[in-house]
């Protein structure tokens, strides 16, 4: 609903510049399909596509689970925000001022964002300055990181004094007990702060929408740990961010994949070479968050982790997890000894380009690695070694993959295919898995009713598109069905919000769906999700209404029916004959 903090004609001013598909890639990975855009669904787990998005009417819905609605619900979900607030989010990301209308600040803007801000911002001034900041500069030069890659990735340094960004922040208002909430400061025995990050070049980390949520630091010489991260805050949680994805987004959406690396220095390495479809995992190895995240904005995915042991162990956990939430995986083979960074710098982009094209296949790499730690000579052995990759095999969506990889690890560990089959169908307990079904998961969740709509709800549903669409067919409705017709409570609310649109304002869906509650929002991204049948537009319209009214009529003959067997067992003889008239009445109008 649309609240009074804020001017109609702002929300409006907001809507008309937010493309529901801008805003939507920016959290799923859409495909254009005639005149729509389809995904999977980001507000229930499926792996056949069922959200659709529909530029021109500036609505989504989702098939699978029924949630639906404009580009301010969508918000509102995905950040769990207020109307007024999604409003606000939106305002910032396509540059309207929308003025503060009491002297309390958004509730949903936490601190913490602002304090990072400034935390920053002290950290890039430190780096520049001439005498403390020096032997950061030295460090980040003798990597090779020229000036321009560093204000790109915003490269800070925090000096090595114990109070000194603490004692920054003091100066600008901040309370001690709000430094320890960001993150930035460690509360002493002695009940005071000091500074968590010193002596270190530090890499912010930001969100999807390039705030800086969190910090991670390296040391300047051998000390120890080498990395130091920001622990948890209001606003970071390392294995929901990657780091890089702000920058990256538009290099996945053009290369059709991202690669996933360990490191900051990787991630910055690629971008300067110009592979801008880099990421990085925030410790050892991808969550299930991550690869969520990922999925936004492709479901192919390389992994180039090191080639070290905790590096294989790390890549084989990620590619599981990666396969198993759809996505087709891969790995970069970075030569032993050598990360991503020194691979760059030493065969630049020609040389990375190859390592990319000869990716390994999820399959082989584990395989190839499993087989390292256990050799197949002994049964045992090939029994555990089959037993590692059958989630692997049975995880593919293609028959013909599943064919051809139970051929291949047959032929390597010499078993007879059929053995490998087998062995897959006992995992199971029923045979290859088969990709569940979008569709059937929401029913499930959301307690879908399956059964096709009669001829009433679909009168129903076609009459109130029309009218929506065509606004000017409400002067053929009124005459013959009324103002309140509709069986289907949400539809008559819609209907309802839709007359004081036409009367005062913008009626198009998108802006309609502000003047309704979540349910009837999401009722009516299902009413304009569907496509309404070919033929004469006005002569549909008068079969929904001829339609309703013989429902109507049937419904009345029902009802009367009902009150004259009421009547015959009461004996009522006089109200009985009184019915029996006018339902001969009803029988005989058309």
């Amino acid at each position: 609903m649309v609240s009074g903090r804020i001017p109609e004609e702002l929300v409006d001013d907001v809507q008309n510049r937010s493309d529901i598909v801008e805003v939507i890639t920016d959290y799923v990975r859409l495909e254009h399909k005639g005149r729509n855009y389809i995904g999977l669904c980001p507000f229930h787990q499926e792996k056949t596509p069922s959200f659709t998005v529909t530029s021109e009417r500036q609505m989504f819905y989702c098939f699978g689970c029924s949630t639906g609605g404009n580009v301010f619900r969508f918000i509102m979900l995905k950040e769990n925000l207020s109307f007024p607030e999604s409003v606000r989010y939106l305002a910032e990301r396509v540059g309207v001022h929308i003025p503060d209308t009491d002297s309390r600040a958004d509730e949903r803007l936490d601190p913490t964002f602002e304090i990072n801000a400034l935390a920053r911002d002290f950290y890039r001034r430190a780096l520049a300055e001439e005498d403390s900041g020096r032997t950061a500069r030295m460090y980040l030069e003798q990597r090779g990181i020229p000036l321009d890659v560093q204000d790109q990735f915003q490269i800070g340094y925090a000096p090595s004094g114990w109070e000194a960004l603490s004692g920054f922040m003091r100066r600008k208002g901040l309370t001690d007990v709000e430094l320890v909430r960001a993150g930035i400061a460690v509360k002493s025995e002695r009940g005071g702060v000091y500074d968590r990050f010193r002596n270190r070049i530090i890499f912010p980390v930001w969100d999807v929408r390039g705030r800086v949520v969190g910090f991670g630091g390296r040391v300047l010489d051998d000390s120890l740990p080498k990395y130091l991260n920001s622990p948890e805050t209001p606003v970071f949680q390392k294995g929901k961010y990657l780091y890089g994805l702000h920058l990256a987004k538009q290099g996945i959406r053009e290369e059709g994949r991202v690669v996933i690396v360990e490191g900051y220095l990787d991630v910055i390495a690629a971008h300067q070479y110009g592979v801008c479809n880099v990421v990085a995992a925030l410790g050892t190895s991808l969550t299930r968050d991550q690869g969520r995240l990922l999925m936004r904005h492709t479901m192919d995915v390389l992994v180039a982790f090191d080639a070290d042991p905790a590096g294989i162990k790390a890549t084989i956990r990620s590619l599981d997890i990666l396969q198993d939430l759809g996505c087709r995986v891969g790995v970069v083979s970075v030569p032993e000894g050598q990360d991503p960074d020194q691979f760059l710098r030493e065969q630049g982009l020609d040389g990375w380009k190859h390592l990319v094209d000869i990716a390994t296949p999820l399959l082989e790499y584990k395989l190839h690695h499993v087989l390292a730690e256990m050799p197949s000579d002994a049964p045992q052995h090939r029994l555990n070694i089959v037993q590692q990759i059958v989630p692997n095999i049975r995880a593919m969506n293609s028959e013909v993959d599943r064919e051809i990889s139970i051929l291949k690890v047959s032929a390597i560990l010499g078993l007879n295919p059929q053995t490998v089959k087998a062995e897959i169908g006992r995992f199971g307990a029923g045979g290859p898995e088969k990709w569940p079904n979008s569709d059937k998961i929401a029913k499930k969740l959301h307690n879908i009713v399956t059964n096709k709509p009669h001829a009433r709800q679909q009168a129903e549903l076609g009459l109130l598109r029309m009218v929506i669409e065509n606004p000017e067919y409400l002067e053929a409705v009124r005459p013959e069905l009324g103002e309140r017709f509709f069986v289907n409570n949400g539809y008559q609310h819609i209907l309802d919000a839709f007359q004081c649109r036409v009367s005062n304002g913008d009626c198009k869906p998108a802006f309609l769906a502000n003047d309704l509650n979540d349910d009837d929002q999401h009722l009516l991204g299902a009413v304009m999700a569907g496509e309404l049948p070919e033929g004469d537009r006005e002569v549909l319209l008068k079969d929904y209404m001829r339609t309703i009214k013989l429902s109507d009529k049937r419904q009345q003959k029902r009802d009367l029916l009902a009150d004259l067997d009421a009547a015959e067992r009461a004996g009522d003889l006089k109200r009985a004959t009184e019915l029996m008239i006018v339902i001969n009445n009803l029988m005989k109008t058309p």
